[in-house]
């Protein structure tokens, strides 16, 4: 119900600006995140601009605190991947030039290999894998990640897409050892008698697994539904 130039203004006002100051900042910040004729669409309603267009409009709302940390929760669901493109190589040039630290949450693996430097692989509400992306992505520890990876499409795949067995726990309803160990093909007594803490692979990769030493034997299925290709 907001003009979009005074949705950023009451942002940039919370931090003690005049409402004349923190007009003519919103429209630097539309022009900031790629806004054409800013100074006139500032005066424009959300509902007349595009999906993509709104997100970098959020994006300066975001930024006008000029905070050090940016959390973008799935930034680009619902954009084509023409806007997506724009829409990540947009955060990642304000990233740089702002000096300010971005937590991205993504299921999309191409994403997450493409923009960020450390990944933190999460299961059931905990972290079970974390390092370098390269390191993470490339070679997993933990029988979670490696199951997630493998189930990503490859270019020219054809056949059935690899698949996690079961599912994950609900909320409030994680197991008391390993988390992942009822789906996990690994998982013994051990793993279930109790919380499993982090094991460091090398430098600061770690992963929640008791069994690093055995993922040579682990392997997953095709899944039996949804043919891919």
């Amino acid at each position: 119900m907001l003009r979009v130039g005074d949705a950023i203004a009451q942002v940039i006002r919370s931090h003690d600006r005049t409402a004349a100051a923190a007009s003519r900042r919103a429209v630097e910040l539309m022009e900031r995140v790629g806004i054409r004729e800013a100074a006139t669409r500032a005066r424009d309603y959300p509902h007349q601009f595009s999906g993509g267009m709104r997100q970098r409009i959020m994006i300066a709302m975001a930024l006008a605190a000029r905070s050090a940390l940016l959390l973008a929760d799935e930034p680009t669901t619902a954009l084509d991947v023409v806007v997506q493109l724009g829409i990540l190589q947009l955060l990642d040039r304000l990233r740089r030039e702002e000096g300010m630290s971005l937590l991205l949450v993504s299921h999309d693996l191409g994403v997450v290999a493409g923009i960020c430097d450390r990944v933190a692989v999460m299961y059931a509400g905990e972290i079970v894998e974390t390092g370098p992306t390269d390191d993470v992505l490339f070679q997993p520890r933990m029988p979670y990640t490696i199951g997630l990876v493998a189930s990503v499409p490859r270019e020219g795949q054809r056949g059935r897409l690899v698949a996690v067995p079961g599912s994950p726990p609900g909320a409030g309803r994680a197991p008391p050892g390993c988390r992942f160990a009822p789906r996990c093909p690994l998982a013994d007594e051990v793993c279930r008698a109790g919380p499993i803490a982090p094991v460091g692979v090398a430098g600061d990769h770690w992963a929640r697994c008791l069994h690093i030493d055995r993922l040579a034997t682990l392997s997953f299925t095709p899944a039996p539904v949804a043919a891919y290709g």
